[in-house]
């Protein structure tokens, strides 16, 4: 069985809320918005997967039920914790622990960029094929997907929260911090 999202008639849209505080040459988001695969937001939407990384509640295949949309946040890790406290949604998830790919955290856990977040979501929740027509977006993509293709499989496959606790503390990653 693929899992939940297997089942969905269709994919959720994903959106981005921007803040614009980091480098435009760097932001993984801009480049997406500039291949229309992403759609700007100037709110949250309340009823949408939202990634944010303060969430004690990581992100599950099943989340996919009933998935209209997912949406990023592109803000600096500096104002993140201001800019994810006065956010409101319905299900505020986390990513479980992934390492990054991208040129600037390469090889940090929870460090991902905007991209790597938004695909890692994409694979959890079913839709592995957008994950990797994200990727393909960036040099290092396909890298994001080699170091962390064995997680990401077992992610999609967990059933409930233990058993993302118990994959992370299999692969040693669960005694970094998110916002280390």
């Amino acid at each position: 069985m693929r899992g939940v999202a297997a089942y969905n008639m269709h994919e959720p849209s994903l959106l981005v809320y921007m803040l614009g505080d980091d480098d435009p040459s760097k932001c993984s988001a801009r480049k997406l918005l500039r291949f229309d695969m992403l759609k700007r937001v100037s709110r949250v939407p309340y009823r949408t997967v939202l990634l944010d990384p303060y969430s004690s509640i990581p992100l599950l295949n099943s989340d996919a039920v009933e998935c209209p949309s997912i949406t990023l946040v592109d803000c600096s890790w500096v104002n993140a914790y201001r800019v994810f406290a006065r956010l409101r949604a319905l299900k505020r998830r986390r990513l479980p622990l992934l390492l990054a790919a991208n040129p600037i955290n390469y090889a940090k856990v929870a460090k991902l960029s905007s991209v790597e977040a938004l695909a890692a979501a994409c694979y959890i929740l079913g839709y592995e094929h957008l994950a990797y027509q994200l990727l393909a977006k960036f040099k290092w993509g396909s890298t994001f997907m080699t170091l962390n293709h064995q997680l990401l499989e077992e992610y999609r496959r967990a059933e409930g929260i233990d058993d993302i606790v118990r994959i992370e503390h299999e692969y040693s990653l669960a005694e970094a911090s998110p916002m280390d």
